[in-house]
């Protein structure tokens, strides 16, 4: 199921974020690397910059987010994580495609 995050989740949002980034280890470069990779207050600030975060749950679990921004007549998909146990299985696409749709309107 797609759905909108809400405050209830944040910190399970982080935990996810930071989960996901791990696979990106070794390809972001070392001076940009930290741990963890978006601390609490960082994500704190996407949201209170205008991200909204669209959440993938599968079998009543959180398993993926997108943060999206509308920036004048454009939006951007400023986040996209899934946890590193259910990456690679095409799960989270469909997230990503309604997300988008949803924000934007069909192609």
């Amino acid at each position: 199921m797609i759905r909108l995050c809400d405050e209830s989740e944040f910190d399970t949002m982080v935990e996810i974020v930071n989960d996901a980034a791990q696979a990106y280890r070794g390809v972001i470069p070392e001076d940009r690397w930290k741990e963890p990779y978006m601390p609490k207050e960082e994500l704190r600030h996407e949201i209170d910059a205008g991200v909204v975060f669209w959440g993938y749950e599968e079998e009543g679990e959180l398993i993926g987010v997108m943060g999206i921004q509308p920036v004048q007549d454009v939006t951007l998909i400023r986040h996209a994580y899934v946890r590193t146990a259910q990456q690679n299985r095409g799960s989270a696409e469909s997230c990503w495609l309604t997300c988008g749709h949803r924000q934007t309107g069909p192609p």
